[in-house]
């Protein structure tokens, strides 16, 4: 194995070992953004946290797991980041991107 393989091994099992605060203190950059200041399908299509006039209750759903961004992803506080891209044959794939890889 490369020294820089063996390196980067390392510093992820360190960087895995750090508390979220502690994690943060090494960021590159301090204006970055948490996940849970983004919102989800659901909050950003409902006037009041209200849906045709009921409470929004339950959930689980696509609509509470996807969210769309719109800006400079670098700043974002996550570990992947996906996107479709088009593939030779026409259909759509993906490519993810992950701090970890």
């Amino acid at each position: 194995m490369s020294k820089k393989k063996k390196d980067w091994k390392t510093e992820k099992e360190r960087l895995l070992r750090l508390d979220r605060e502690e994690r943060r203190k090494e960021y590159r950059r301090q204006d970055y953004i948490c996940l849970d200041k983004i919102p989800s399908w659901r909050e950003e299509n409902r006037p009041n946290g209200k849906e045709d006039g009921k409470e929004l209750t339950g959930g689980g759903g696509l609509s509470d797991k996807v969210s769309l961004y719109k800006g400079d992803i670098t700043v974002l506080e996550v570990d992947v980041i996906v996107n479709a891209v088009e593939q030779r044959d026409g259909q759509l794939g993906f490519s993810s991107t992950s701090s970890w890889e």
